[in-house]
Order: C-alpha cells, then structure tokens, then sequence
C-alpha cells in the first residue's frame, strides 16, 4: 500500500489489473495488484459502504448542477484503528435553488417576480404549468447585475403580464427551475382568512398574547372592510373573536389575568371600536381598563405601553387626566428621533393622532413629521434588508417590526411605492430569499402577518 500526494477529491481508475485510488484531501490510499485477495477482500467489504456513500454524494452533486446551488459542503476520509479502517466525516452540502420566488404564492392579476442567479448571466425564462408540462409564457430576465463579492450574476424574472390561475414554476437555461408556486386571483385574501381562522382558535383556548391583540385591533381598525363577517350580524368575526378573548381572560378563575399596561391598551381599544356594536359591553371594558390602569399607575414608570395605553385611555374616554399625562411625554419625543422603533410608540402616536379629542397640534406635527421620515428612511433600507441573495437582516421578527412601521407610515400617507415594498417584505420572508426559506407563518407572529396582508387586500384595487 502506497500514500501518493493528489488534491482531487475522489478518484477512481479501472485497467486489465483492478486498483483502487481513493483521496483523503492531500493524499490517496492506492491499493495495488500486489496485494494479496484477501487483503482486497477485506478492505473492499470494510470500504464498500464508504465509497457508496462517496458516489451517492458526487451523484448527487452532478445531478444537482443547473438545479441549484451548493453553498457549503466537505468530504474528508481518515485511517484509524489497528486495521487502518477508513472512517468518513462529511458536511453534506446545502443546496438552494436559483430561481427564488415566493412559494406560497403571487396575486394572479398584480406584479410577480422571482430572482434568478448563476455563474453565467441568464437571458431569458419559462414559466411552466406544474400539472400539464407545457410553458404558458416566456420572457427575458432583466436588471441583470453582477455580485462580486458571490461571483453571481443577479437578474428578475417579471411575470406580470400573465394572469392565469394554477400551479407552476419557473425555469431557465443553465441554472434549472424554482420550486412550485401557485397563482390565485384572491390570493392574499386567501391568506388573511387563514390567518383570522388560526387567530380565532387561539383566541378561543387563550395561547395568544395582548401584544398580538393589540396588533389584530389595529387591523380591525384600519381594514374592517376585509375582514371576514361570515353570521352576517356586520360584527367583523375577528372582533367577536378578540371580544371572546376578553370575556374569557376576565372569567377565567384558573389562570390570572394579565397585570401590564399593554393589556389596559387592548381594553381600552376593543371599547372604542365595539361600542357601535354593543355599547354596554363597550363601556364595561372601558370601566375595566381605567381600574387596572390605576392600580398599575403607582408602580410604573414612563414607558412606551404606559404611553400606549393612555392614548387608548384617552381616545375613548376623554379624560383630562390621561390628556395630561400624554403630554408629559412630549419633550421626550421632540428630543428623541427613534421612539417608533418600539411598536407601543408607534401605536400609540398612530391613536392619538386618530382621536376626535382635543389634542397637542405640536405634539401632532411631531407624530407626522416623525412617521414620515421613517417610512422615507425604511424605503430606502429595504432594498439591503430584503435583499434575495444577501443575508443583511436581523431575522424574521425584525423585518416584521420594520414592515409594521412602514404599514403605519403607508396607512397615514398612502404611497405605492410603499405598498410595493410591503409586497416585497412579504415575497421575502414567504421564500423568495437567499436561503429559499418560507418563514411564514412559522416564524413570526400570526397578528403581524395578518395586518400586512390586511393591507394588501385592501390596497389591490389601487394598485
């Protein structure tokens, strides 16, 4: 048995005499037609498995090319023991594919692209119909740029003026196909009826928290008209089931109800927006928010869900008290450019500017000023944080924060361009990202999804 220096990986040669060469990374095991048959045998039946497996993941490295791209991946092959017995550590590698699109789907008729990356640009695509084989529409990838830093080209692949239904997938010369994706005309609305329906059961056994209530009032009070009302009593269902979560964390005698001011801004808003149906349940709650907020009044300090839950307070009941309380924040907010990074900031400035009661017109013309100039600094943030190829966020619960502020700021002052964004924030984190990862719904919180996609729905018409 000779040790030969060789850098390749694996190596197999087959002449009138059988041998063996295998690599071990910077050197190969050669066993010889010298060696007698019964040291072959051994070693053939103690290396038969290994080198199955070896072929098995050169296989699949060949059968994958132009399918998709392998990331990271390393074979190495050491002699131990008192029969020199080969053991075999490896990392299989991650292969993603280069077509990247959203795999839970695009709005038949609405703007739909993917990302398409290789080693060589790619010039044109085919957008397939999964069920029949056949190619529906063909285009060419556009803004094609390259990555030095990947050694990748990056293009688009734009599909929009196709606006068939079913499920397909897109394919392209050279770097092969993206997973399977479905169009659907009412495809977010879709998506937000699953979304109220999971909301609704965890309402029911309670496994949902008031900072994904206080989320869900805000679609309930921005997007009623999406919102699903399906005993036709003109309630919104996901209001009654916000209302059922109330009753039952007020009654329930066996698990205590929550003690935060995050809960007294639930309260207080579910009585806002319920009194029109059911004033006496309305004035109830408001009666109960305004008592856990005294008793929490004493122990709390200045904070983001104290703010929050004053603006609610004060929307609701009118109260010179809480009007009074709210402005002792304002020299904190005129001196402070990042408040609205935490979303009890950002809801409450949203309530008070929103409330028919007097209010602090400079305090209002902080607000404003302060959500204009985040959704002008988000838009132009979005395009790193959400890149396809790139991995330059801080993951899936903050790009949701970030994708809330800038629903605020598309809510307060409509702008395409946002509503656009938003879109993208939602391709992202539903696939269509470096990793071809779906987060949704996962990762993140249903209440968060669901006010995106709210927006969506009620935003298609303008589109």
């Amino acid at each position: 048995m000779q040790t030969l220096p060789f850098s390749t990986e694996i190596l197999w040669k087959f002449s009138h005499e059988p041998f063996i060469l295998l690599s071990t990374g910077r050197s190969c095991i050669v066993m010889s037609p010298g060696n007698d048959r019964r040291n072959i045998l051994r070693y053939s039946r103690k290396s038969a498995g290994i080198l199955s497996l070896l072929l098995l993941f050169n296989s699949i490295g060949m059968n994958a090319c132009g399918q998709a791209t392998a990331e990271t991946g390393h074979v190495s092959i050491s002699m131990t023991g008192m029969e020199n017995t080969p053991v075999i550590n490896y990392t299989v590698p991650t292969l993603t594919p280069n077509v990247l699109v959203d795999q839970q789907g695009y709005a038949a008729v609405g703007e739909k692209q993917a990302v398409v990356k290789g080693r060589q640009p790619v010039e044109t695509f085919r957008l397939v119909d999964r069920e029949t084989g056949e190619t529906v529409y063909e285009g060419t990838v556009k803004q094609t740029d390259y990555n030095g830093e990947l050694s990748l080209y990056i293009g688009t692949a734009d599909f929009t003026d196709y606006t068939g239904e079913g499920e397909f997938y897109l394919e392209c010369d050279n770097v092969g196909r993206s997973l399977t994706f479905s169009l659907k005309e009412d495809h977010y609305q879709e998506l937000l009826e699953a979304l109220c329906t999971d909301v609704h059961d965890r309402c029911q056994d309670r496994s949902i928290t008031e900072d994904e209530i206080i989320t869900l009032l805000e679609a309930c009070e921005w997007y009623p008209q999406v919102l699903a009302d399906d005993n036709g009593n003109d309630i919104p269902d996901l209001l009654e089931s916000i209302a059922d979560w109330l009753e039952k964390t007020a009654n329930d005698t066996e698990k205590p109800e929550p003690e935060n001011m995050c809960y007294v801004a639930v309260m207080a808003k579910f009585s806002y927006l319920y009194q029109k149906y059911d004033v006496q349940y309305a004035t109830q709650c408001l009666q109960h928010a305004s008592s856990v907020y005294t008793k929490l009044m004493s122990t709390s300090g200045r904070d983001a869900e104290k703010f929050m839950a004053l603006t609610e307070l004060y929307r609701a009941a009118g109260l010179y008290t809480y009007r009074n309380q709210i402005l002792e924040y304002k020299d904190f907010f005129e001196d402070n450019t990042s408040y609205l990074e935490e979303t009890a900031y950002l809801y409450g400035s949203m309530t008070y500017l929103a409330t028919r009661q007097p209010v602090d017109v400079d305090l209002c013309t902080v607000f404003m000023e302060s959500i204009r100039n985040r959704g002008e600094e988000l838009a132009k943030r979005s395009h790193n944080m959400i890149d396809a190829v790139m991995n330059v966020n801080n993951g899936t619960e903050d790009l949701l924060k970030r994708a809330e502020e800038l629903s605020c700021a598309n809510y307060v002052l409509y702008s395409y361009q946002y509503t656009e964004i938003l879109e993208d924030f939602l391709h992202y984190l539903m696939g269509r990202n470096r990793d071809s990862v779906s987060y949704y719904p996962e990762e993140g919180d249903a209440a968060d999804y669901l006010l995106l996609i709210a927006q969506q729905v009620s935003l298609a018409d303008r589109h």
